[in-house]
């Protein structure tokens, strides 16, 4: 009689099904492994954080930018990619986002950096002086307003007058 093997589902077989269950990786995320260069593994992380954040899958973020397999966007995101420039802005394009924000040193968590404190003090700059035009626009039209009313009053009299 020959032995019998055991099935995949039985002890031999929950080994290999834990084994796989802990490397799920595309979207299933078990898979904790990084890449050993932490600016890959940073940038893989902000395009991480804006493909969630846009609700979006890694196959669809892949097809998006130009049929990248989701196991790709996966170790990309994992930091363990070192992807082409044309690649890297192949994602960016496809996320809606410039690929300066990829990079730049500022945290998608809101905590601010001297880059991202200069940049907020110059567009705080740029609307304070659009306020300002707003203003001297506002006004300009409140004085035509005004002096339009006076027209009125005039109109109204001269009326009143050839009445009589």
């Amino acid at each position: 009689m020959l032995p019998t093997m055991r099935g995949r589902g039985e002890m031999g077989g929950e080994r290999g099904k834990a084994r796989m269950a802990k490397k799920k990786g595309v979207d299933g995320e078990d898979d904790d492994s990084l890449g050993n260069d932490p600016f890959l593994v940073e940038i893989g992380r902000r395009i991480k954080q804006l493909r969630t954040d846009a609700g979006i899958t890694q196959r669809d973020l892949g097809e998006a930018a130009g049929g990248l397999s989701p196991s790709y966007i996966y170790t990309v995101e994992r930091g363990r990619q070192n992807m082409t420039l044309t690649v890297f802005r192949r994602i960016a394009e496809a996320l809606g986002a410039p690929i300066e924000d990829l990079l730049s040193d500022g945290e998608p968590d809101g905590r601010l950096t001297d880059r991202s404190l200069t940049r907020f003090v110059y567009q705080l700059d740029k609307l304070g002086q659009i306020l300002d035009l707003r203003r001297e626009q506002d006004d300009a039209i409140f004085k035509e307003l005004k002096s339009m009313s006076g027209v009125k009053e005039r109109i109204a009299e001269h009326l009143k007058a050839e009445k009589k």
